[in-house]
């Protein structure tokens, strides 16, 4: 690390401490210019009540209040959209009714916002940017331009919530003797950050492992507890829908189903050997990231597996990739320049929803360069996976572990 007046930053990164400050301010300038067009954005989407997953959200913690089903034809959805997580998730749902919904969707969106500003500031820590707060804040206001950032806004999602929870537990910031709730408690609400502990398990920290299987397990158990009819459901009928998320071809989802789909593979083909795709990126993520913990390189570790589960899961449109936020200190600290501008390009990248390019239809034919520039996202997150398996395997020593990784402890 070098260091200065203003504080500390990498070293690998060659730059004056007079460069890393004027950086740092022009972020905070351009944060606040960002922070307040993205707070009348805000508003204006309450007015125009788009903030439609948060309004089925609401609508599950009524129903769980007045003793409504959750599922089914049933299920008092205002939208016409159906609830498909869990009853615990639910019951956490159920402060939203205390609001009205205009404040409910302002306060659901500023803390969005919130969580992108915590989940960065825990990134920039790590990777020793310093002051912290002061990078967090600069790359939040950058942050809102990417489209997964702007979808989760736009929709009222949740998934920046769950990255939130689960990047504490990882990165270090949940105390030690829970470790493991972040990924428990995250994977209650919606089953896919349980992959998340693999990270866990390169690390052969078992003890974390354990301890968010078994949060998880209590999560469940205390759906069971509340409503157990409803948990039935889910746990035995809904959890096993495949379908729930839509078709592969559906334009935003970039992960590798749609791009093979919209390059004029047929959809049932795709979705036989989905599976097969899902191990051979897990696989992938996991190794990867089993060699940059070896090297320390924790939020690397993170933003690798959040692409595998981006890229190999059945269907994740753009608000699933809200993890990708953590390319943005990556850029700034990441040892290898050419690995910063992939990741660069790959920033680029999510910005512009060049999805939009596709109108969507039931079946694709490959035309180029459609393909190239309606699956950026895809294409370049894909290409960062490739990056990253190339560095470590060919570039990366295998180091003393216990003195290039040691545990984290804060």
């Amino acid at each position: 690390m070098s260091s200065s007046r203003f504080g500390t930053f990498p070293r690998s990164t060659n730059a004056s401490p007079q460069a890393y400050k004027g950086l740092a301010v022009g972020l905070m300038l351009l944060s606040a210019l960002l922070a307040v067009i993205t707070f009348g954005h805000i508003v204006a989407l309450a007015h125009r009540e788009t903030l439609l997953d948060v309004g089925v959200f609401r609508d599950a913690g009524r129903a769980f209040l007045d003793g409504a089903p959750l599922y089914g034809e049933d299920f008092p959805t205002r939208s016409g959209f159906a609830f498909i997580y869990p009853p615990f998730a639910a019951l956490l749902f159920v402060p939203l009714t205390t609001t009205p919904e205009f404040a409910m969707d302002i306060i659901w969106s500023l803390s969005i916002i919130g969580c992108v500003f915590l989940i960065l500031g825990m990134a920039c820590h790590r990777m020793g940017l310093r002051p912290w707060w002061m990078w967090a804040a600069g790359l939040t206001g950058f942050a809102m331009s990417f489209d997964p950032i702007y979808m989760n806004l736009h929709y009222g999602q949740i998934n920046i919530f769950l990255i939130l929870l689960v990047a504490m537990d990882v990165l270090g910031y949940t105390p030690k003797p829970i470790r493991g709730l972040g990924i428990g408690v995250a994977a209650g609400i919606k089953i896919t950050p349980a992959a998340y502990a693999v990270i866990f398990l390169v690390r052969k920290d078992w003890w974390s492992v354990a301890r968010a299987a078994g949060f998880f397990l209590l999560t469940v158990a205390i759906g069971f507890a509340v409503r157990p009819g409803a948990s039935k459901y889910f746990w035995t009928e809904e959890f096993f829908a495949t379908d729930r998320g839509g078709a592969p071809g559906y334009p935003p989802n970039q992960g590798l189903s749609g791009l093979l789909v919209r390059g004029g593979l047929d959809a049932d083909t795709v979705a036989s050997f989905s599976p097969l795709i899902l191990l051979i990126f897990a696989a992938l993520s996991i190794y990867i990231a089993y060699r940059l913990e070896q090297h320390g390189r924790r939020v690397e570790s993170l933003l690798v597996v959040v692409l595998g589960i981006a890229i190999g899961g059945p269907f994740a449109v753009s608000h699933h990739w809200a993890g990708v936020v953590l390319v943005l200190p990556v850029i700034l600290a990441v040892k290898e320049h050419g690995m910063r501008l992939l990741l660069m390009l790959f920033a680029g990248a999510i910005i512009a929803p060049a999805y939009n390019l596709y109108v969507e239809q039931d079946s694709y034919h490959f035309s180029w360069p459609l393909w190239l520039n309606g699956n950026l996202i895809g294409i370049t997150g894909l290409g960062i996976m490739v990056a990253y398996f190339v560095l470590v395997t060919w570039f990366l020593d295998t180091p003393n572990i216990k003195k290039a990784s040691p545990p984290v402890t804060s």
